[in-house]
């Protein structure tokens, strides 16, 4: 991803912002959607609970084939979903 996206001029489309200030979008290079390419490679989820564009149907079926290929986190035995591990990670506390 670093290849993809150092050192070049990226956009970013606005689609919402989180509770806690934050955008939320979709990142270009050109016309390339990183956010795509990170699901298809495997090195990130789709949030099934906020992803509510109509991109989303599109890039759980990515991560399915991410998965299904064991590709990225998907080659990890269990990997966590961010959202569990901060979860768990504050009830630990």
């Amino acid at each position: 991803m670093a290849d993809m996206v150092f050192g070049k001029q990226v956009r970013g489309v606005k689609h919402d912002v989180d509770r806690y200030g934050r955008i939320v979008g979709i990142v270009y290079v050109g016309d390339i959607c990183v956010n795509e390419e990170l699901v298809r490679n495997g090195f990130a989820w789709v949030y099934r609970r906020y992803c509510n564009i109509q991109v989303c149907e599109d890039w759980l079926a990515l991560e399915s084939q991410a998965r299904a290929g064991n590709v990225g986190l998907w080659s990890h035995r269990n990997p966590v979903p961010p959202w569990q591990f901060k979860r768990h990670k504050r009830s630990v506390k």
